[in-house]
């Protein structure tokens, strides 16, 4: 964008954007909510409950890899599906297999990263809301 902005033209104006660091199926580890699955490509998340009673489908509106931020906008859904809202943002972390995501109810802002790692609270072991954590699945 820069690059346009500035006057100067790209080699390559079509190339594809660089790829989602959170691309590949993961499955849920708590604190709260019911077991399911996460799967992301580069432009949808699919969540779906482990019993298959659930499913949900995002699409992804924006990411960026290097600020560790998503945005995404929901799609469809069959039964009682979880997370539920027409967006969300959320912050996140990876570390190694496991990762963390926060979760905030709109796409206007990103809510600080707590207990990465962990999902609770390091002053006093609570879960901290809106947390969620999950391993990568092979």
């Amino acid at each position: 964008m820069l690059v346009a902005l500035s006057g100067c033209a790209s080699s390559n104006p079509t190339a594809p954007p660089e790829p989602f660091n959170l691309e590949g199926a993961w499955l849920y580890l708590g604190p709260s909510d019911i077991p399911h699955t996460l799967k992301i490509d580069h432009s949808s998340m699919v969540y779906a409950d482990v019993d298959g009673h659930w499913s949900s489908n995002w699409t992804i509106q924006a990411y960026d890899n290097e600020a560790h931020h998503f945005q995404i906008v929901f799609g469809s859904g069959s039964g009682a599906y979880l997370p539920v809202g027409a967006s969300m943002s959320g912050a996140y972390d990876v570390s190694g297999t496991f990762l963390t995501v926060q979760l905030a109810k709109d796409l206007t802002s990103y809510p600080p990263l707590v207990g990465a790692g962990t999902c609770t609270n390091a002053a006093d072991g609570t879960p901290v809301p809106d947390c969620r954590l999950y391993v990568k699945q092979n």
